[in-house]
């Protein structure tokens, strides 16, 4: 997994599944603008999204606005495994 920084094109899972096509299809893409200082507990990408796919379906027109998701690799309160819901793209 590489690092992920600022300027950075990324996509990020609301959910577990990784589909990037049919009804599981749930994420958002855009480009990290900063690296929060901590947000309820911990650092966060600030992604000002361009795309965001819900249900498989693109619901972004008129968005524009940021997401602010966990750093991968913050522990997660309910679960065992680090958050790892961004990832870079091209």
């Amino acid at each position: 997994m590489s690092t992920i920084k600022v300027g950075d094109r990324v996509r990020s899972f609301h959910f577990t599944s990784r589909d990037l096509n049919g009804e599981r299809a749930c994420y958002v893409e855009g480009v990290v603008m900063e690296i929060t200082p901590p947000i309820e507990g911990c650092a966060r990408y600030a992604i000002k999204v361009d795309r965001n796919i819900w249900g498989g379906v693109d619901h972004c027109e008129g968005y524009g606005g940021f997401v602010y998701p966990p750093i991968n690799g913050t522990p997660r309160s309910l679960s065992d495994e680090p958050c790892n819901g961004v990832e870079k793209i091209d």
